[in-house]
């Protein structure tokens, strides 16, 4: 059975589920979550004193079901979707173990998924084999000699 309690600063206007869900007091009603398309952590805007505060529900869930975020902690989804704000999914943990849950479960921008990434993980693997010249092969590549040096070294696409 879902569970709610007061939303900590919004007391007697909002409530929390253990699902993650949000009730305005005022309209009886669950709020309507918002999902940028370039961040997959839903967010809604509160309003108090005519003024409007963005909040997550994943932090909203913890902060009313165990208590406030300990100093240097995040709050970590279990199984690693954003959008899986229930009570049993989210923990407070490091801002380590959070980015190693990302690597776990596949959800970090590191290699081809890096926005940024000129490289596919095939050609960092065909570079990392080829002895000729570093910028031979950064010309062949359309990079930087020090991205080849960086790869070839260690220092770049360290995960692969």
């Amino acid at each position: 059975m879902e569970k709610w309690r007061d939303i900590i600063g919004f007391e007697g206007i909002y409530k929390i589920s253990d699902h993650g869900r949000i009730l305005s007091m005022r309209t009886n009603s669950i709020k309507k979550l918002t999902i940028h398309s370039n961040d997959p952590r839903p967010y809604l805007g509160l309003w108090k004193n005519n003024k409007s505060t963005i909040v997550r529900p994943h932090k909203l869930v913890m902060e009313a079901f165990v208590g406030k975020r300990p100093e240097g902690m995040e709050c970590c989804h279990n199984d690693g979707n954003p959008q899986n704000n229930h009570l049993s999914n989210l923990r407070w943990d490091t801002s380590k173990n959070n980015h190693a849950d990302k690597v776990r479960h596949g959800t970090t921008n590191r290699g081809e998924r890096c926005g940024t990434a000129k490289l596919t993980q095939k050609q960092v693997d065909e570079i990392r084999q080829d002895n000729r010249l570093q910028r031979l092969i950064a010309a062949d590549y359309g990079v930087h000699q020090n991205t080849i040096s960086r790869i070839k070294n260690g220092k770049r696409w360290q995960h692969s």
